[in-house]
């Protein structure tokens, strides 16, 4: 495998020789790569006087945001973004964790921000940022730190490395995931890892990126396809169900992609079918990877003719991308455990809490050799050569001292008809929910009579319930938690 190249002389690469191109569109407004190098060394030159230092980028998805994260990796920083629809409170928290030398957020968000780190330097990209800065500028061995959600406890800061970033770059440009010619919707939210493969594939390798902007657009994905004529989506595999909730995978809507990927959560069976049945030329790459392990780490492309053979309850996470390594750990064979990850896109650790690092990241031996891994916590099984995720290993759960792996039922119930459902344990009972379209019945004995014949009596649910959307947290996966939450008020409201 050739070097890896520094992300950032891959983007001023694709400005210089892009120039006039578009670099950005939003809403039909384009932003040339040449107007857009000028604002990411505006944002460089401002953050240069801190260099070496962590730069917090609270600003909404679009060319700010995008030119900030590149300016500060020119300026020797690194960064690490907020999701600025959370509660304030939240931001306040992991701003108090990273304590930044510099806060770039617009009024009013900043003066609250900075409040918590007095000491920090305070951006406001509507003011003038100063002079850009020339030349290459320096590099810091951090890109960025993501913070996972903390709905479990305080926010975790995982310390992504300038060279993980590099190699997954470069495998997103080797393996043709994304080209100069592509138009990529960037839907994740900036602090959700997932949209680093659009920000930084598309705007280092030369391809048009077209942000999701606005309550519309993110309840109804597949129009801003049409109207900006993307060609490759990239999400969870949770957008693809509010796709079909809409009635939106058409090959009207659809049409301009060549390539949809699917990370972050479990791709279904009925999301290739809802794919496939309006889109036959398609091909879906399906691909999996912790945060820990730099947005992702294995890659399967299937189309119409193949993608049966590797769907089960869930279509299989595939084959690692070159130089990285998986091994299955602690099961009864060599092919079910713990999904342990090796190699360069390994994340440094968390930040500032050595602990929690140590847990996780182990040294092990693959290939007769010691090396440093990470242990994922997801449990998996290895079969006729494909990998399928089972469930969180934290997941499994015991109602009435019976072990019970929730993905398991829910695997059943989608089989029933319900293609989006979520299982839980709720007040020591198990529960689902499941999604159904407006005006469709639902019919629980059915259910339940279709249940019987595919599982055991203590694994039905014995609370069954319909709601219109699953609960979604802020990465677009369902939110366990929020679904117990809309349980515990239902009933209030059943006993009123």
């Amino acid at each position: 495998m050739k070097p890896t190249t520094d992300v950032i002389d891959l983007f001023l690469a694709a400005a210089g020789a892009r120039g006039s191109k578009a670099a950005i569109s939003v809403h039909g407004r384009t932003l040339s790569y040449e107007s857009f190098e000028h604002r990411v060394r505006q944002f460089a030159g401002a953050l240069s006087r801190h260099a070496g230092s962590g730069v917090m980028i609270a600003l909404p998805q679009g060319p700010d945001a995008y030119a900030a994260m590149l300016g500060a990796g020119l300026a020797g920083c690194y960064y690490a973004p907020l999701n600025v629809e959370v509660p304030v409170a939240k931001l306040q928290k992991i701003v108090e964790i990273m304590d930044p030398a510099a806060i770039v957020a617009e009024p009013p968000l900043l003066s609250v921000l900075a409040g918590v780190a007095p000491a920090a330097a305070v951006v406001d990209p509507n003011h003038n940022l100063g002079p850009p800065l020339v030349g290459l500028g320096s590099r810091h061995e951090i890109a960025y730190i993501i913070f996972t959600s903390g709905t479990t406890g305080a926010p975790k800061g995982v310390v992504i490395p300038r060279s993980a970033l590099d190699h997954f770059i470069d495998w997103v440009d080797s393996s043709e995931t994304i080209t100069e010619e592509d138009r990529v919707a960037q839907f994740s939210n900036v602090a959700f890892d997932v949209s680093v493969t659009d920000i930084y594939g598309a705007l280092c390798l030369g391809a048009t990126l077209c942000p999701v902007i606005g309550r519309a657009d993110r309840m109804y994905p597949a129009r801003l396809v049409a109207r900006e004529q993307v060609t490759l989506w990239n999400s969870t595999p949770s957008v693809i169900s509010l796709m079909s909730w809409a009635g939106e995978v058409t090959g009207e809507l659809l049409g301009s992609l060549r390539l949809i990927n699917t990370c972050g959560e479990a791709l279904l069976p009925a999301h290739m079918q809802a794919i496939f049945g309006a889109l036959p030329d398609m091909t879906v790459q399906n691909s999996y990877g912790p945060t820990e392990t730099t947005v992702t780490m294995t890659e399967l492309r299937l189309n119409r003719h193949n993608f049966q053979s590797a769907c089960e309850a869930s279509v299989a996470i595939g084959a690692p991308i070159e130089r990285m390594t998986i091994q299955l750990l602690g099961g009864k064979h060599d092919d079910e455990g713990e999904i342990v990850i090796a190699g360069p896109q390994l994340a440094m650790g968390y930040w500032r809490d050595q602990e929690r690092t140590e847990r996780v990241f182990k040294t092990v031996r693959m290939h007769g050799e010691p090396v440093r891994a990470y242990f994922s916590g997801d449990w998996a099984e290895r079969r006729n050569g494909h990998i399928f995720f089972k469930e969180r290993i934290d997941l499994q759960v015991k109602i009435r001292g019976v072990r019970l792996e929730l993905e398991e039922i829910a695997a059943a119930i989608r089989d029933e008809g319900f293609p989006v459902t979520c299982v839980l344990k709720w007040r020591d009972e198990l529960a689902a929910v499941v999604e159904r379209r407006p005006g469709d019945s639902f019919d629980e004995p059915t259910l339940r009579s279709g249940l019987a014949k595919r599982l055991e009596a203590h694994a039905i649910p014995s609370v069954i319930r319909p709601i219109e959307l699953i609960p979604r947290n802020q990465n677009d996966k369902l939110d366990r938690a929020a679904v117990g939450r809309w349980l515990d008020m239902r009933e209030k409201a059943m006993r009123a």
